[in-house]
């Protein structure tokens, strides 16, 4: 799963952030089918909350300076997404990991293709290119 052109919110600086959180599932299944990937799930689930905190945080305050009427909505669907990954990374185990990798991309590859189409694509009239 990929990120393609299809899914731009017309935003560079956006579109930049979401192909980074696919390069991130990407990675996440990759280290998911190891034997011994365990630390490289553990390090990618750590890049992987730090960097939802960063575009969250970025995409709602372009969301407020540009007057998006729905900004609150919005935010309450990017906690939630920022609860589930912690709650999944906080059950991580050696013996787990695996399974929650491979979850976590089933769960965030569905959730953020219909994030962006549904929901970002609410923007794009508001937030200018940059």
């Amino acid at each position: 799963m990929a990120w393609t052109e299809d899914l731009s919110v017309g935003n560079e600086t956006l579109d930049q952030h979401h192909k980074r959180l696919f390069a991130l599932l990407a990675e996440m299944d990759l280290a998911g089918a190891e034997a011994g990937g365990f630390d490289r799930v553990i390090q990618i689930f750590s890049q992987l909350t730090d960097y939802v905190a960063y575009h969250f945080a970025e995409e709602e305050a372009m969301m407020e300076k540009s007057g998006f009427p729905f900004v609150d909505l919005h935010r309450h669907s990017h906690q939630t997404i920022a609860m589930r990954i912690a709650d999944m990374a906080a059950g991580l185990d050696g013996l787990n990991f695996q399974r929650v990798a491979g979850d976590l991309r089933i769960f965030l590859s569905g959730w953020l293709i219909h994030h962006i189409e549904i929901e970002d694509f609410e923007y794009r009239p508001y937030i200018g290119k940059s």
